[in-house]
């Protein structure tokens, strides 16, 4: 075998390259401009125009949007403009005078203060949320992966709870929170809202496990792995997006919660902001600005919490309701 034969092919110029697909373009082949478009603009303006029945959808969709804006966009414009302007409809702009007079004096209302009312509302909401989303995860990763005498009776009977109102609740531990020394304390409220709130979170993180393959499971046992090592390091961390739409949703029921603390919390220090709301109409006529600040004081929280969480809210939900 001669020498020549291990010599090198030389390759081939680029055109050639280029032709047979095997190259790039030298850059005197390179063309100065785009190449045009293989749909004019009529053409791609037709195509991007919606049907008829998405069309009205979409009018459908701007319509409820509008219903459920304008309101609150009254609220908002009451709040930060002056009783005299806006007892003739706060839609009259003209002189529109802008000041937070409003929210300082919601923020320090004499008989009932949204600041110290804000607090309290914290400090019962934060708990509830953290206990529920813990023993949810905890009670519904038996139901999505064990088989137990009575699983389907235990289910039912928390399914049961859920369609149970809340003033049946309210009777059945209103004399137990009495006798226990619980009553009108942030800790009697608190385990009530972490009781009703306990269903529904059960069955929202039961649906969502289920869609969580076995096999991740069956390979960490096989490395030796407890039940509880599984459940802390590969079920928790991957119900995330579940845990985040619980929390999120519980934050904002909790947050909202009128009827429980009306009930269960007597002392003026301890009331929550549902509850101070109403105590700022005033004796002789109806505060507007004030109720609108503190209105819109109470629901800035639980908004400014879903726009921040909306990726992993949006991921749960659509994972725990399609499994």
């Amino acid at each position: 075998m001669s020498e020549d034969d291990f010599e090198p092919t030389q390759p081939g110029t680029d055109s050639e390259q280029a032709a047979d697909g095997r190259g790039y373009l030298s850059v005197e082949e390179v063309p100065d401009t785009a190449p045009a478009r293989e749909l004019d603009w009529p053409t791609r303006i037709a195509n991007a125009t919606p049907s008829l029945p998405r069309l009205l959808k979409y009018a459908v969709a701007i319509a409820v949007a509008v219903l459920w804006i304008v309101p609150f966009l009254g609220l908002f414009m009451a709040s930060l403009r002056p009783l005299s302007e806006i007892i003739q409809g706060w839609w009259h702009v003209e002189g529109m005078t802008l000041t937070l007079e409003n929210y300082r004096q919601a923020w320090d209302y004499q008989t009932a203060p949204m600041g110290r009312a804000l607090l309290n509302t914290f400090i019962v909401t934060v708990p509830s949320v953290l206990v529920v989303m813990l023993l949810g995860a905890m009670a519904a990763y038996p139901f999505a992966r064990f088989e137990f005498p009575l699983k389907t009776t235990l289910f039912f009977l928390i399914l049961l709870v859920m369609a149970a109102p809340p003033e049946l609740v309210a009777m059945g531990n209103y004399n137990t929170l009495r006798e226990v020394g619980l009553f009108d304390t942030y800790m009697g409220l608190i385990l009530v809202h972490i009781g009703w709130g306990l269903g529904w979170v059960v069955l929202f993180l039961r649906n969502y496990l289920l869609g969580i393959p076995e096999e991740l499971e069956e390979a960490a046992r096989i490395d030796g792995a407890s039940r509880f090592q599984i459940f802390r390091t590969i079920i928790l961390p991957l119900s995330a997006p579940a845990l985040v739409s619980v929390a999120v949703i519980q934050f904002t029921w909790v947050w909202n919660a009128f009827f429980f603390p009306l009930v269960f919390m007597r002392s003026p220090e301890l009331y929550l902001a549902p509850q101070v709301l109403p105590l700022m109409r005033g004796r002789i006529q109806v505060e507007w600005g004030l109720v609108a600040a503190g209105s819109v004081l109470t629901m800035i929280v639980p908004i400014v919490l879903f726009l921040m969480l909306e990726r992993y809210y949006k991921q749960g939900m659509v994972a725990a309701v399609t499994d």
